[in-house]
């Protein structure tokens, strides 16, 4: 078993996950081991520089190890990623996607990688399709019809969902950080303001540098605000934690907005109780209040990373990227022996009513955002930390309809 190691990744910019072996403690075993040549995808990973997602890959390795172990590869055959470390420069970006043309891999994986969209055209033209949980960009979402598929909403829904969020707990007023960057200034000012100023919530919204930031200054700039919400809408997972340390220590014990962040829940304990998060995903700590079969499959996911050496690492960017592998695997499966761009984008345009994996059921015809036809699905889910330091989803229903009416005119 090759394992990804922190360090190893911090070092060069690509290398594959592969899995072997026959039994595990994630239940492998139940399918005969995959033989044959590999299937090779590509996955573009955030794994290097300042605002870098280690995560991503341990969600990637862990994905390959069930599929391969426990799923018995796809079609019978063992799968392979190879894995390009993004670091946010659209260069490293260009560089990958080269790189997988080169190599003429039938799909690359986006984990949720921000420089993605200096990807896309180079990856359109020679018809490799983009597969992910969600976008890393704007770029991406808005590729044409067939050029990318994600399992969950676009880029812009996050800001629609977290708004809503405000809206269906009544704040009227809120502060709000993200990191510095050009892509940052234009998600607050073309989606959050807008999509705010229509429900009546008034947004501030602080800019603090990727590397080097005093969170405890932002901290104090937000209270300064006096908002009915503090926190996040999108920082790495050692920031949030830091800001939602830095407010309590602060004195503020009303409700904190986490974003996708969920790291904070172990490092706050207590203090983390009444945190807003919005994942894309159910994830581990929601279990209990879960449907039956998405207990199982927060079982699997928990199971496959502790055998791959991350079991302390269940975060919702690991689990982004091992349900966009599971996907792809049972998607793929059944469609024949010959995996290429092509079948793999046939194969997806015909996903219908499928059940993703922790996730929305999706249905990949273009048509379920508007304007944006890359995406899936077009549903949320909420949770808020319990004093146990579990989850509990804010709906009893889990997932609940958002109103794409209520984005604001391109």
């Amino acid at each position: 078993m090759k394992k990804l190691h922190i360090g190893a990744i911090a070092a060069v910019a690509a290398l594959t996950v592969s899995a072997c072996g026959s039994s595990g403690s994630d239940g492998s075993g139940d399918s005969a081991a995959p033989t044959g040549a590999p299937i090779v995808i590509g996955a573009q990973a955030p794994i290097k520089g300042a605002t870098a997602y280690p995560q991503t890959a341990y969600g990637l390795e862990a994905g390959v190890h069930y599929v391969n172990e426990v799923l018995g590869g796809i079609n019978g055959r063992p799968l392979e990623v190879d894995v390009c470390g993004g670091d946010g420069s659209p260069e490293t970006a260009i560089n990958c996607a080269n790189g997988f043309v080169s190599k003429n891999v039938p799909l690359v994986i986006d984990a949720v990688d921000q420089s993605m969209g200096a990807a896309v055209p180079i990856l359109g033209s020679a018809g490799i399709p983009i597969i992910g949980t969600l976008a890393g960009s704007f770029v991406a979402d808005a590729a044409e019809y067939g050029q990318a598929f994600y399992f969950t909403g676009p880029v812009s829904f996050a800001a629609l969902a977290s708004m809503s969020a405000l809206e269906t707990m009544g704040k009227t007023t809120a502060s709000l950080a993200v990191n510095e960057s050009p892509t940052s200034h234009a998600y607050v000012d073309d989606l959050i303001m807008p999509i705010a100023e229509g429900m009546g919530i008034d947004v501030s919204v602080q800019y603090p540098p990727a590397s080097g930031a005093n969170l405890n200054v932002v901290a104090a700039t937000q209270l300064a605000d006096n908002p009915d919400m503090a926190g996040v809408i999108a920082l790495p997972e050692d920031g949030c934690t830091s800001l939602f340390q830095a407010l309590r220590r602060q004195g503020y014990d009303d409700t904190i907005l986490a974003g996708s962040c969920s790291q904070f829940i172990e490092d706050m304990g207590a203090d983390a109780a009444g945190i807003v998060t919005q994942p894309r995903l159910w994830v581990p700590l929601a279990k209990e209040s879960a449907p039956a079969e998405v207990q199982e499959q927060l079982d699997i996911f928990a199971d496959a990373m502790d055998a791959v050496g991350y079991g302390n690492e269940l975060s919702s960017r690991s689990i982004y990227t091992f349900a966009a592998i599971v996907n792809i695997a049972q998607i793929l499966s059944g469609q024949g022996e010959e995996v290429t761009a092509g079948t793999v984008t046939e194969a997806f345009k015909a996903v219908k009513d499928f059940p993703s994996f922790a996730g929305p059921t999706v249905t990949c015809d273009g048509q379920q955002w508007p304007g944006v036809a890359t995406t899936c699905n077009a549903q949320a889910i909420f949770f808020e930390v319990q004093e146990d330091g579990t989850l509990r989803s804010v709906d009893e229903s889990g997932y609940i309809d958002l109103d794409p009416a209520l984005m604001p005119a391109s």
